[in-house]
């Protein structure tokens, strides 16, 4: 009786969700500086989703429109929620307030429906790209410093990150398009739409509580690499075979989750010069050159130890999960570990 007295669909109940959950989100997140950017994007979200409820349920009843003018707010929200997330050491400041100025300008100017989601697109696309240019950078920080950075609770980050961005360019696509698509359809593409939204803010929120350890280490790389190389270029060949040839005989990768803060423990040296010396002697990331490493052992014991399943050859050679071992075979074999590891044990 409610529902029907409100004249709820589908939709709005998502919506009715979402808001609680943006709410839900905020009070469990707020508090921690890394999270301020989600706490905005969440607040915003929770204050847009309201509007857009109340506009909805009295259509044809409301004199002025508010929703439109969040167009031009949702570019500055994502990125400044990557921005924080990924780089804490450059917080929320009133100047980030600016961002939002176009917002505010916006807001007499709603009856341009058109001119409104045009001008919230092309700022959507800005804020977009600079937002990935962040995900880009994070994502290369990683590799740089960490073997196996889906254990530490990252991959999950950057690819979520990634699809609020793919729901958010689709969203400003579904937007743009009403006018020249049917009802039925514009109704069924909204509610996926706002599903899948309400779907990524779940996983979000339930995945900064239960693996808060984050990459802290974007800036620290990214003024490394900008210092000049710690010694000529023609010695780091030298210092890296070197290297490898301890870390192989000492088989420091097959240890879990190791970082090059652990093979500078080892070996005394320096993170910067281990780090020089595997991208410059050995044309390759820290990563990269560690699985290489766990793939050649993989591929040692899959023929020494025939009975051993594949997921025990991973977990011998440092990988600490299925989907990582998985997903460096295919990276650098462009085969599965079954693929690549069945033709070795048959010629045994």
């Amino acid at each position: 009786m409610l529902l029907a007295e409100f004249h709820l669909q589908a939709v709005n109940i998502i919506q009715i969700l979402s808001l609680l959950t943006g709410l839900l989100g905020v009070a469990l997140l707020a508090g921690e500086r890394r999270y301020n950017g989600l706490v905005l994007a969440l607040l915003m979200q929770s204050l847009m989703m309201g509007f857009n409820l109340y506009e909805e349920l009295n259509a044809g009843a409301v004199a002025w429109y508010i929703t439109p003018a969040f167009s031009l707010s949702l570019g500055p929200i994502f990125y400044l929620l990557v921005r924080v997330l990924l780089v804490p050491e450059q917080p929320l400041t009133y100047r980030d307030s600016a961002h939002f100025l176009p917002t505010l300008m916006a807001l007499p100017l709603t009856p341009y429906l058109q001119w409104m989601l045009l001008a919230g697109a092309i700022s959507q696309l800005i804020y977009f790209a600079l937002a990935f240019r962040w995900l880009k950078r994070y994502h290369a920080a990683m590799a740089e410093r960490e073997a196996d950075t889906e254990s530490k609770g990252l991959h999950w980050l950057f690819n979520t990150l990634v699809v609020l961005l793919v729901l958010l360019i689709l969203d400003m696509v579904r937007v743009n398009l009403q006018s020249v698509t049917t009802e039925p359809f514009r109704s069924t593409w909204y509610l996926l739409d706002q599903s899948a939204f309400l779907l990524v803010l779940c996983v979000a929120i339930v995945g900064l509580i239960r693996q808060p350890a984050l990459f802290n280490g974007l800036s620290e790389v990214e003024q490394t690499n900008a210092e000049p190389a710690p010694h000529e270029d023609s010695q780091a060949a030298a210092i890296f075979q070197a290297l490898d040839s301890q870390i192989r005989e000492q088989q420091w990768y097959c240890q879990p989750r190791i970082c090059l803060q652990d093979i500078a423990g080892f070996t005394g040296l320096s993170v910067k010069d281990i780090s020089w010396s595997i991208n410059t002697g050995g044309g390759m990331s820290f990563a990269d050159y560690i699985n290489q490493l766990r793939i050649n052992r993989v591929a040692e014991l899959a023929k020494s130890t025939p009975d051993k399943t594949l997921l025990e050859l991973a977990m011998d050679a440092g990988f600490s999960s299925k989907s990582s071992f998985n997903a460096v075979f295919k990276k650098h074999t462009g085969k599965t570990p079954g693929q690549y590891l069945t033709p070795l044990r048959a010629r045994d």
